[in-house]
Parts: structure tokens; sequence; C-alpha cells
């Protein structure tokens, strides 16, 4: 049986496989939004999905020892900054981050629900 993401970019060293939430294309009333307010959108909900991890991520670079704390594993949720990662753009399977460990800001819990101010 093949892993569900053998056909996504695998992640070396350090990086992260993200696939970011992609912003709405319309209101709940089915109003079509704008590219500047999707824009607007996918920045105040940057948040992903972890689809893969590089064997050094949230290692340490020089002695290959596992970082102290809590930090993401595959298939959590997290935040990230707007600007980071390399964007990948797959086409029919759609845009992913490749994000440094330390890019990463936040684990969002399983019941929490990130919002935006387009309605």
């Amino acid at each position: 049986m093949s892993h569900p993401h053998a056909a996504l970019p695998q992640p070396v060293g350090w990086k992260v496989l993200v696939k970011p939430v992609e912003p709405k294309e319309q209101t709940d009333g089915g109003i079509f939004l704008p590219d500047m307010v999707r824009d607007a959108e996918a920045y105040s909900t940057a948040h992903g999905h972890i689809l893969a991890m590089g064997e050094m991520a949230y290692h340490d670079r020089d002695t290959g020892c596992k970082w102290k704390g809590v930090w993401p594993s595959v298939d959590d949720r997290v935040t990230f900054g707007k600007y980071a990662g390399q964007s990948i753009d797959l086409g029919t399977k759609g845009r992913f981050l490749l994000l440094n460990d330390d890019e990463i800001t936040s684990i969002l819990p399983e019941d929490c629900e990130v919002l935006s101010h387009v309605g």
C-alpha cells in the first residue's frame, strides 16, 4: 500500500511540507470575492496541515538531537507567516508550501476554528 502523500514533494533536512487552507472564493451569500480580498483573507488565516517533514525537522542543526519541548508533527494543523516558505503549485493537486521548521508559529487544537474577516 502506497503512502497517501507519495506523489507529493518529500521535504529534506529541516523542511516541512504544508497544504495551506485556501481562502474562500465567495461569501456565504454567494458574492464572488476579488483577488485583493482573497489575498487579505489568506493573510489573516495563514494556516494549513503538515503533510510531510524532513528527517532533521525539529532537530539541532549541529548535533542532530531532537529539540526539547512540544513541536508539530505530520497531520497537525499549524499557523505560519504570510511570506514564509516556498510556494509550490502542482496544478490539479493544488498549492503547497515548503517551510523551514522554525517558520511554523503555532499548533492549532483540533476544535479551533480560524476565523477570517470575510463572512
